[in-house]
């Protein structure tokens, strides 16, 4: 059986028994230019759950060498937490970016949920009544995990911790697009968020992960394209 269809088949008969599956994707980063878009780099998103409801998911992205020169920009991240009640809640965010070969942000963030604070870099405290308070990068998680619960939903709203603090999300349907996804062409949702100022595809088929995002990074405009998927087993 080919590959990316075992993956989704997979997907399929285990969304009966946990929302979020473990998964390891590889995307395409791609460059919008004057001259059109380029492909300068790599990225991956791996998620990794226990059967104790605790996810720890991780990205980076990075320029190829031969780019270094237009496009010298890495970024590393994790995010862990837990799931309760099917909802996430976060515990600790670490966010890694470098440009030009020097270090633009090393953020930290700690976030307490039964005693509602977070700290940023052991320096700044914001309390906060939420539970379910997440980072730029398990934002992905929730909307994926609550489209496959409301997939009709038009509109999504979290609370997301930064280095400035926490703030109100929204995700909100630009209606449905095709794309081209792992060289089959797939029908997907858009969905914008004004606040992140991005663009992300996701579809039942690929169980609401990120496909296509774009978004500014470091002056530029990125658009990450998934060019590999596999599931993985749980801890």
């Amino acid at each position: 059986m080919n590959k990316p269809y075992f993956s989704i088949f997979f997907l399929l008969i285990s969304l009966n028994v946990h929302s979020l599956i473990p998964y390891k994707a590889t995307y395409g980063l791609i460059a919008s230019t004057d001259l059109g878009n380029i492909k300068v780099g790599e990225a991956e998103f791996l998620l990794e759950l226990n059967e104790n409801d605790e996810y720890f998911f991780s990205s980076k992205a990075f320029t190829d060498s031969i780019w270094k020169t237009l496009y010298d920009y890495s970024r590393y991240e994790k995010s862990t937490g837990i799931i309760i009640e099917n909802k996430l809640s976060g515990r600790y965010y670490d966010l890694v970016e470098i440009e030009k070969n020097k270090l633009v942000k090393n953020n930290k963030i700690l976030i307490n949920k039964s005693k509602g604070f977070a700290i940023f870099n052991n320096d700044s405290r914001w309390e906060s009544n939420s539970k379910n308070i997440l980072d730029e990068l398990s934002v992905y998680l929730a909307l994926s995990n609550d489209l496959q619960k409301m997939p009709e939903k038009n509109e999504f709203n979290y609370q997301v911790i930064d280095e400035k603090g926490i703030k109100l999300v929204t995700f909100i349907s630009q209606g449905i697009e095709n794309i081209t996804v792992i060289n089959t062409e797939i029908q997907s949702i858009k969905f914008y968020s004004p606040e992140l100022d991005l663009l992300v595809n996701v579809s039942k088929e690929y169980n609401y992960i990120p496909l296509v995002i774009n978004r500014s990074i470091s002056k530029n405009r990125f658009r990450l394209s998934l060019k590999e998927f596999t599931t993985l087993p749980y801890l």
